[in-house]
């Protein structure tokens, strides 16, 4: 069990290395700063996730969900 933790904190170090590197990229050709791009990233980030929470198939799903457990 101690390997899979160990291979997802692995993944997930490698594609915040990936994810930092081309914010950077970013930052340079649009002549700002890095925190300015990567608070922009982290609301988009949050603003997607509401949007799929609030979705109409998302809903769907929650109330697919609550029927099956009834039953």
């Amino acid at each position: 069990m101690q390997i899979d933790i160990e291979d997802d904190s692995s993944s997930a170090n490698s594609e915040l290395r990936y994810l930092t590197l081309e914010l950077m990229k970013l930052a340079v050709k649009e002549n700002r700063t890095f925190k300015q791009i990567s608070q922009e990233y982290v609301e988009n980030v949050f603003l997607l996730q509401t949007l799929i929470e609030n979705s109409p198939a998302e809903r769907l799903l929650k109330t697919k969900e609550k029927k099956s457990s009834y039953e």
